[in-house]
């Protein structure tokens, strides 16, 4: 890519690598599955969660927490 060069970052990371590290980071901190995916703009299939669920920031900022 040659933005990577462009930038002199090391050629061996991908743009999608923070997102990869942020989704197992989460996963092993056991963060919600559907906050997770809310986080990440990823579509939440599931009927209850995507229209019936509302989390709201501070729901959100308790699971990141996790990760401490």
């Amino acid at each position: 890519l040659d933005f990577i060069k462009a930038l002199n970052l090391n050629p061996d990371h991908r743009p999608h690598d923070p997102r990869k590290t942020f989704a197992t980071r989460c996963k092993k901190a056991y963060v919600d599955e559907y906050a997770l995916k809310e986080m990440m703009g990823h579509t939440i299939k599931d009927i209850t969660e995507s229209t019936y669920t509302v989390r709201d920031v501070e729901w959100l900022r308790k699971d990141l927490e996790k990760m401490q």
